[in-house]
């Protein structure tokens, strides 16, 4: 049998009526009585029907999140630090994964809508997509993040991965390297244009002519890294790579490693984005620190503020992060 409000106010010895204050922290409720309350809550496993509340309130405060690739660890740190810094704020997370398809991240967007949600934040699958008619109303509260959009529609939170890319193959260029590949992710982001445009930007400087013959870009997974790899390094005469995504970035090393490249005599390397296996690489690798955890914050509190003032004009806040120099290059 269903245990329900009335179940519960039984137990902790109140009215169903503050039971309900309790849970939607409608009126001030004591501290020992709201214990007495989730302690009944606890033991009667009782588990609220928010959606129906939600319904009839026809507002929550559920906030959406959808991410490309939650396998990639860059996505899942931010979105604890969004999902912590949004508890603390008296909001719940409903984490949604695009795996990068268009179509399903429209569905997606309906989904959360569909729990009457006060807030999305997302990292868009493209940047040439018009979302605004995606949202129910005119305002609804939006969070762009990591990727930038072609036109301005709604906040945003982005690293300056342009500058940051620059920096790292100016090093790699000031370390007598000219072949430079570039391995980086899916065309048409935000962040590949950019980081791109880095590289480009600091051959350009040390008056290095372009090849083409030497980047290529694909899917941002292991496999696609390594695939690459096996084109542009073992063909192109090259003496360093630049790596423009964190699991690229592992397969590039698995290929050098499994094909007897000396890291960095040979080639030397700088990856993206900067975990714990950075380090115990072998070599230790070269990588670009993105703040994840700053961004993650900011975006949840870029998402409440544009929920309790939808007036306030659109900010674009972009982050800077650090190149964290190892043993790859």
């Amino acid at each position: 049998m269903a245990v329900g409000i009335k179940d519960v106010a039984e137990m902790a010895g109140v009215s169903t009526a503050t039971v309900s204050h309790v849970i939607n922290k409608t009126r001030f409720v004591s501290a020992e009585v709201t214990n007495k309350v989730e302690k009944a809550m606890e033991d009667l496993s009782y588990i609220p029907n928010l959606m129906a509340k939600n319904l009839k309130v026809n507002k929550s405060n559920v906030i959406g999140l959808i991410v490309p690739d939650i396998s990639n660890f860059f996505f899942t740190e931010i979105a604890s630090a969004i999902e912590n810094t949004l508890q603390k704020k008296g909001y719940n997370l409903v984490l949604c994964n695009t795996n990068e398809n268009l179509k399903l991240e429209k569905e997606q967007i309906a989904f959360i809508q569909s729990y009457k949600s006060c807030g999305i934040i997302i990292a868009p699958t493209t940047k040439d997509f018009n979302y605004t008619n995606l949202f129910q109303e005119k305002d609804f509260p939006v969070v762009f993040f990591d990727r930038r959009l072609d036109v301005s529609q709604g906040d945003s939170v982005t690293v300056n991965t342009f500058t940051l890319t620059k920096q790292a193959v100016l090093h790699l260029i000031s370390q007598g390297h000219e072949r430079i590949a570039f391995i980086g992710g899916h065309n048409g982001l935000s962040t590949t244009e950019d980081r791109l445009a880095g590289y480009k930007a600091a051959l350009e400087e040390s008056n290095i002519e372009y090849d083409p013959s030497l980047v290529e870009v694909g899917d941002a997974k292991f496999e696609a890294a390594y695939d690459i790899c096996s084109r542009v390094i073992a063909n192109q005469n090259v003496s360093a790579v630049f790596v423009a995504s964190s699991l690229m970035s592992i397969g590039v090393m698995k290929y050098l490693v499994n094909n007897n490249y000396s890291i960095p005599n040979q080639i030397a390397v700088i990856g993206f984005d900067d975990y714990i296996w950075n380090e115990i690489t072998y070599p230790p690798m070269t990588t670009i620190k993105q703040p994840t955890i700053e961004m993650g914050e900011t975006v949840a509190n870029l998402i409440v503020e544009r929920i309790e003032n939808r007036g306030m004009e659109p900010r674009n806040v972009v982050l800077d992060g650090e190149i964290v120099f190892r043993q790859s290059c």
